[in-house]
């Protein structure tokens, strides 16, 4: 659900040729989640080229399996199981 809303605002950011941080959807295991992680579509498509990758606030909830591969500044890149 978040992925698909993400990779939406990326592709229209890509678009628009938006070079600043843009607020993408945390993707912690939170259903009911707010938060926003915030950078560049270039950081964004880096950390999702695996399609297994995915980035939340520190700290947020993890699925059973998932682990934290990875940061990028104050968030978190985490893996899910294939």
């Amino acid at each position: 659900m978040f992925r698909h809303g993400n990779e939406s605002l990326h592709d229209a950011a890509v678009e628009a040729r938006e070079t600043s941080p843009v607020p993408f959807l945390c993707e912690c295991a939170d259903e009911d989640c707010l938060g926003r992680v915030e950078v560049t579509t270039s950081q964004w498509g880096i950390v999702t080229k695996e399609a297994n990758q995915y980035l939340m606030i520190a700290g947020h909830l993890h699925s059973e399996g998932e682990e934290v591969v990875g940061s990028l500044g104050e968030y978190e890149i985490a893996r899910k199981p294939a």
